[in-house]
């Protein structure tokens, strides 16, 4: 008896070392992404979102959207995308461009930020409002989730630059919440 319990033990020790990585007690696996340029790089993700990207120097914390909802009007409702990024250096930094990765490897400019600040080693930057109507937001009204890849270029005063790639995925289900008081049901 003991040592079938050892050896029930140790197989839900090996089973769950064979699962491979998690973040927050998701799964983790590399998911390729076209971006800029027409190349494709692998970014880890969980079937909840992206993990945040990170190096040596910066980590991204946020890259997603807030919503101002004005229940039955799509026109007045507003949505402000919102990225954020600790810098672990606390270098100063010259410049801060965010920007989306189209379907087809272009490039859409989100935010410029030529004076970029740093408050607790952090940087916030949010896009200008766009209505939530369909020809504004037409991803907003599909039934699937709606993936995005962001590319940020962090410019150092010392004259260095980082890009980086971050996925915001946002899902079918949080869409439809806000289609729910959009529409005014």
């Amino acid at each position: 008896m003991k040592y079938r319990i050892a050896a029930l033990l140790a197989s839900f020790l090996l089973s769950a070392c064979a699962t491979g990585p998690t973040y927050l007690g998701h799964s983790v696996s590399e998911t390729p992404f076209k971006v800029d340029g027409g190349k494709t790089i692998s970014l880890p993700v969980t079937n909840v979102g992206a993990l945040p990207a990170e190096n040596e120097d910066y980590k991204i914390e946020g890259a997603g959207f807030n919503a101002s909802l004005k229940k039955g009007s799509p026109s007045e409702s507003k949505l402000t995308w919102a990225f954020s990024f600790v810098s672990k250096k606390s270098a100063e930094l010259d410049s801060v461009v965010v920007e989306q990765v189209t379907d087809s490897g272009g490039l859409e400019l989100v935010v410029k930020d030529n004076s970029p600040v740093l408050k607790n080693k952090n940087w916030v930057g949010w896009s200008a409002p766009a209505s939530m109507t369909k020809e504004l937001s037409p991803w907003l009204y599909s039934s699937s989730d709606s993936t995005f890849v962001f590319k940020f270029t962090i410019k150092a005063k010392d004259g260095s630059s980082i890009v980086m790639y971050q996925p915001s995925i946002i899902s079918s289900r949080a869409k439809a919440m806000y289609l729910q008081v959009i529409s005014g049901k």
